[in-house]
């Protein structure tokens, strides 16, 4: 599977979010997926969007009532 010319990879990376390794791996799976699902065989910045979304501000939620 390739990446479309628009995908920076850096840019999730480098955002302040602190994510770690693993999130990283399951924002790539997750983006493939995306592009799979739509039967495409180049992986877009929009997947890696929605998948970054699905990922990693569903940990955020998930353990909102830990902060009371």
């Amino acid at each position: 599977m390739a990446l479309a010319d628009d995908v920076d990879l850096e840019d999730y990376v480098n955002r302040p979010d602190k994510i770690s390794a693993a999130e990283i791996s399951s924002i790539c799976q997750e983006a493939g997926m995306q592009a799979v699902r739509r039967n495409r065989y180049v992986v877009t910045s929009k997947d890696f969007d929605e998948a970054y979304k699905k990922c990693v501000k569903k940990a955020e939620k998930e353990f909102t009532f830990y902060s009371h």
